[in-house]
């Protein structure tokens, strides 16, 4: 089979990461398939929309799911769908961690009939729990802090434990960037996209939550990754379990942390412009520092993440 006829469903594929990685996908040709219920997205963009095969569903109704499957036969699995982000899951705690927990386990039931099916799941650095010291490998101890990162967690459990081999578990850092022209709405603004839209309204003014973290400057450290890496390990974990029969986990970061004050003067350089800080404290459960070990994902997928420099991730934002 050619790869212009391997067929990639992209589930929760009308958000931020999902839209990305399709377009990313459809330029190597790639046949791609997107299920979304769009209860936190909107429609797809028609510059996608018209390239892929698009279905609203969701995956929380079984009956539904089950029908899906039944006619339908796909390469390679993305799952991406479910709630994500702290404040919005925390907006109702019960509804968000049902539906991320049943939509994983009716894709698990339904979604593999077909034996040489491979998954790619959409975990998160949240199972980690508040970690705040050197760099963290796939082995540490998940302890998470919040019912987001809980419900990722799960998921990888249900994953584990219904799925033999022919899966790789990717737990995202902070991913910003972009590869596509138009703009996707998000329910969730990252650092990044909050400072990019202040530059855009011309208001110079942000708060920091805090200056009294152990760190180089006092305030929080984050590991950032962007977009186009983050496609980029999708493919070739593709590829990996195209050749090996295995189930991994593997951290999604670029390695390297930085500072929000980083952030924040990188931006400013860029811009010629100052922005008034304050650092009133608005989260107390904040996490110090948070940072990929990546060994495993450079050694087992042959990569190098491309783009590490804070010039290279902010300036998609500007």
């Amino acid at each position: 089979m050619t790869k212009f006829n391997k067929k990639i469903l992209i589930t929760g594929g009308a958000g931020y990461i999902g839209q990305n990685l399709t377009n990313y996908f459809l330029k190597k040709k790639y046949k791609i398939y997107i299920i979304d219920n769009l209860s936190t997205s909107k429609p797809i963009n028609k510059n996608l929309k018209n390239k892929i095969n698009f279905f609203k569903l969701d995956l929380v109704n079984k009956n539904r799911a089950k029908l899906f499957f039944k006619s339908k036969n796909f390469d390679l699995i993305i799952h991406l769908a479910a709630f994500s982000g702290v404040e919005q899951f925390n907006k109702n705690v019960l509804k968000s961690f049902n539906n991320n927990i049943l939509a994983t386990k009716n894709l698990v039931n339904f979604g593999f009939r077909n034996k040489n099916t491979k998954l790619i799941f959409a975990s998160s650095a949240a199972v980690y729990g508040k970690v705040s010291s050197g760099k963290i490998n796939e082995k540490h101890n998940c302890q998470p802090v919040n019912y987001y990162g809980l419900s990722k967690l799960a998921c990888e459990n249900i994953i584990n434990n219904s799925l033999k081999s022919n899966y790789v578990i990717l737990r995202y850092f902070n991913v910003v960037g972009s590869n596509i022209s138009f703009k996707i709405t998000k329910k969730i603004n990252s650092l990044m996209d909050i400072i990019g839209k202040k530059i855009k309204q011309k208001k110079y003014k942000i708060n920091i939550n805090g200056r009294k973290f152990e760190t180089k400057d006092g305030t929080p450290e984050r590991d950032f990754i962007h977009i186009n890496d983050l496609c980029e390990i999708h493919e070739k974990a593709y590829k990996y379990l195209t050749k090996n029969k295995k189930k991994i986990t593997l951290n999604c970061g670029s390695g390297i942390k930085y500072s929000v004050l980083d952030v924040v003067k990188e931006f400013e350089k860029n811009i010629k412009n100052k922005f008034k800080i304050s650092y009133r404290i608005t989260n107390t459960e904040e996490t110090k520092t948070i940072c990929a070990n990546i060994d495993l994902l450079k050694n087992l997928l042959k990569i190098n993440i491309k783009r590490k420099k804070l010039n290279d991730l902010v300036k998609d934002y500007i």
